[in-house]
């Protein structure tokens, strides 16, 4: 049996909308080092819609860093029948 590991942005609004505008001061090395052990320690990407979309299209792009390539290289899917 698989674990589930569930890992969310919440703000205060609730809008996480372009997360590349607004994480950058947020994303320290502790962060860094969190971010890492959860993407490390899961089999496989599971993703809201919106977030895979985006991850289809940003993260094919990027390569060269072990933390790029295991996103690129883990099975990833989103939960379909909505």
């Amino acid at each position: 049996m698989r674990k589930l590991v569930e890992s969310t942005f919440v703000t205060l609004d609730g809008v996480i909308s372009e997360p590349q505008s607004w994480s950058p001061p947020y994303w320290d090395d502790e962060h860094a080092a969190y971010a890492r052990k959860l993407l490390f320690a899961a089999d496989a990407l599971l993703l809201g819609r919106e977030t895979y979309e985006g991850f289809a299209q940003a993260w094919p792009e990027r390569s060269g860093d072990d933390f790029t390539d295991r996103i690129n290289t883990s099975p990833s899917t989103w939960p379909r029948g909505r």
